[in-house]
């Protein structure tokens, strides 16, 4: 009995239908790394939201979310001019509203989005969110409510934070 391989042929038709399905699933894994980047970022927003909210309650002191571009670096600091994608700062607020103090004990640090990602924020919380010891939200101006929006390739989550402080989601388009 004699050995059987593929011909030239053969082989030639395998690739091809290969590379068919290939360009098939591509596009489609494009979108499934795109939805599943807004998931993470939007989880990583809330999940600090919820974290402000919670140890404000429990320390009975207000607990601030700011952003910032510096937040690989030690000591880190809210930045006014800053991106909110380019990182966040979750701290316990002693001092002046929004600013990280010498005696204010930081809480997390979220590293910066992935470059196709933008987060922005309408002007009650552009520079920061507040937790106060009730629970209830404070942003500039003192006003609690607000609206994060976070975009990836055309998709779109919002945060809307009421005023009592609590989040929730809406799906929407850049």
């Amino acid at each position: 009995m004699g050995r059987r391989g593929f011909t030239l042929v053969e082989l030639l038709i395998v690739l091809g239908v290969g590379s068919i399905l290939l360009a098939i699933a591509v596009p489609g894994y494009g979108f499934l790394m795109n939805t599943s980047r807004l998931a993470a970022v939007t989880n990583d927003l809330v999940t600090a939201l919820q974290l402000a909210r919670s140890e404000a309650v429990k320390r009975g002191m207000r607990v601030t979310v700011c952003k910032t571009g510096d937040a690989g670096t030690v000591p880190s600091a809210c930045d006014a001019t800053a991106n909110w994608h380019e990182g966040w700062l979750v701290f316990v607020d002693d001092g002046t509203p929004g600013v990280i103090d010498a005696s204010d004990a930081l809480l997390r640090v979220q590293l910066p989005a992935h470059a196709d990602v933008t987060i922005t924020a309408n002007s009650h919380i552009s520079r920061f969110i507040s937790y106060l010891p009730d629970g209830r939200s404070r942003g500039v101006a003192g006003l609690g409510n607000g609206t994060f929006e976070i975009c990836v390739s055309g998709s779109r989550r919002d945060i809307v934070i009421n005023n009592a402080g609590r989040p929730r989601l809406e799906s929407g388009s850049c």
